[in-house]
């Protein structure tokens, strides 16, 4: 990390980012009596249901870690750092509850004393979150993040087509063709000919 100013840090990464606000939302999850585990990592990614799906957050059991970590992802549809900086928040009460725990009455009460508020599945940030967030973001700095404009799909690279270049060597007629149309014999086309057409080689067009 660099220091901007006394007061302001601005991360390398996302990730970097994302993590210092974890260290510094520590206390606050310990004095909600929800500790943050040690092991967990934070990230931005599209959730295991997809780049179409609507889930905006997702916190897998350090069960299904190799190295036994909590996995935090964070949709990268989102489009400020308090709204990622409050969805982180849910799920690390996730961790910090165990997965089986839910949305039920423990994530309730941890939930409500971090200031989220709205349906326990899709809290959002109230002014309470606010009280102790706010000055984290600011001593954060803005994340080096610009979220990705969601229903748009990854380019893909053009299917490449090989054509066979395919020819008459009585009349002089020719003509690119796909492999899949070339057989081991094949008549000219053209009226009263009746040549044998040959293949020279090919190339690939996009």
């Amino acid at each position: 990390m660099t220091n901007d100013t006394q007061n302001n840090v601005t991360a390398d990464t996302r990730e970097s980012w994302l993590n210092d606000f974890v260290d510094a939302a520590r206390p606050h999850f310990e004095a909600a009596g929800c500790p943050i585990p040690i092991n967990t990592r934070v990230s931005i990614g599209f959730t295991s249901t997809g780049y179409k799906s609507s889930v905006i957050g997702e916190c897998w059991s350090s069960e299904a870690s190799d190295d036994g970590h909590f996995e935090i992802f964070l949709n990268p549809t989102t489009q400020t750092d308090a709204r990622l900086a409050g969805i982180l928040t849910h799920e690390l009460i996730h961790a910090g509850l165990g997965i089986k725990a839910g949305h039920g009455k423990a994530f309730k009460q941890v939930a409500t004393a971090l200031g989220l508020v709205g349906p326990m599945r899709s809290t959002t940030e109230g002014p309470d979150w606010f009280d102790w967030a706010a000055p984290i973001l600011n001593i954060l700095g803005p994340m080096p993040y610009a979220a990705l404009k969601h229903g748009m799909t990854p380019p893909r690279p053009k299917k490449k087509t090989y054509l066979l270049k395919v020819e008459c060597p009585d009349c002089g007629w020719l003509a690119r063709v796909t492999a899949a149309h070339c057989h081991p014999v094949m008549n000219c086309p053209v009226p009263d000919c009746g040549g044998e057409l040959t293949v020279d080689g090919g190339n690939d067009t996009e």
